[in-house]
């Protein structure tokens, strides 16, 4: 078939330049462009709509559709075992283990409206000392302004509200801080997304997410040791500082089914204040409640396998490449994302 179509179009070339007012088009040229043509089909025949669970980390700024449900539960293990000075230099700290399972999830409302929920548990691990509990639970709506398009980028504007239904206040000091699992601070996370597939590589798309978050969080009221620090006698107010964060998501299509996942973070928070009674620790000193400010670039690398549109399976790590006056870790992570 495509032989008897060359031979037909050959043809066609031949008997117009014939006739034509401009000289002859060469057989050899008009060959060539034949042959030019039949490699792009077969191309274009190789071709594929990639299918993307999303990095691991930076969210989607498409709108899920009206009467859709999409669910992505998350396996969290992460290792705390230094912490960086406000110099960006990292010391050793006693290990702090934590696993966190979270179930976060989209329903989709309205053709430019979804809404968003997270629920998730918190077992932590140090010094001998262990404890799980609930984590803080946060309910959000997403607004799509713009559909993703051959030469524009999906557009996303969301609001997020964390309510603190995990333990923040009257730990026990023995549990070397173990049973801390929540803020104790109700947080609104204002986001701007932004995604797009490029076809730079015509058999290898890849995928683009950009996300800034802004968070605001409320004052606490605490007693006792909590999650800011304290002791016995502790009575106060903490201020929680105001967190910008930005992620960087990429995905590269190996194939349909494979893809390569990477999601680039920086953090920055302000410094955490309060007012009140600090109380005293064991040996007497006065207690310190709150903390400078902070911030924290990671790298979130992982294996995406998609085998179906409405199914995928991403395995990666998590990791601290500077930060200061936070926590260096390492994390093991484990997805799964189901659309129904």
């Amino acid at each position: 078939m495509v032989s008897m179509f060359k031979r037909l179009l050959l043809g066609s070339f031949l008997i117009l330049s014939l006739y034509g007012d401009e000289a002859p088009v060469p057989p050899e040229v008009i060959e060539k462009q034949l042959r030019d043509a039949e490699a792009e089909f077969q191309v274009a025949k190789s071709m594929f709509n990639p299918w993307y669970a999303g990095p691991l980390l930076t969210p989607s700024a498409h709108i899920l559709a009206p009467g859709s449900v999409n669910i992505q539960p998350y396996l969290f293990y992460t290792n705390n075992y230094a912490k960086y000075d406000q110099s960006g230099h990292s010391h050793k700290i006693a290990h702090l283990h934590t696993i966190n399972p979270t179930v976060p999830g989209i329903i989709g409302m309205l053709p430019w409206m979804d809404l968003t929920f997270n629920f998730q548990g918190v077992w932590n691990q140090a010094a001998k000392q262990y404890t799980g509990f609930w984590g803080d639970t946060s309910v959000g709506l997403g607004f799509g302004l713009l559909a993703e398009r051959p030469y524009s980028p999906a557009i996303l504007i969301a609001v997020k509200e964390s309510f603190p239904t995990g333990r923040y206040q009257k730990l026990n000091p023995k549990k070397a801080g173990t049973d801390s699992t929540g803020a104790g601070s109700y947080i609104t996370t204002f986001s701007l997304n932004l995604a797009k597939v490029l076809w730079w590589i015509p058999l290898h798309p890849m995928n683009f997410r950009i996300s800034l978050n802004y968070t605001l969080p409320s004052l606490v009221s605490v007693k006792g040791l909590n999650s800011y620090g304290g002791a016995s006698g502790t009575m106060g107010r903490v201020h929680p500082g105001n967190t910008f964060q930005g992620d960087l998501g990429f995905e590269y299509s190996f194939t349909q089914k494979w893809v390569a996942a990477l999601d680039v973070v920086y953090s920055y928070s302000r410094k955490t204040t309060f007012s009140g009674k600090t109380g005293f620790t064991a040996p007497g000193t006065p207690a310190v409640v709150g903390g400078p400010f902070n911030d924290q670039f990671s790298l979130a690398p992982a294996l995406e396998y998609n085998p179906t549109a409405n199914l995928s399976y991403l395995v990666g790590t998590w990791f601290t490449v500077w930060g200061r006056n936070s926590f260096n870790f390492a994390s093991a992570v484990f997805t799964f994302e189901y659309t129904f």
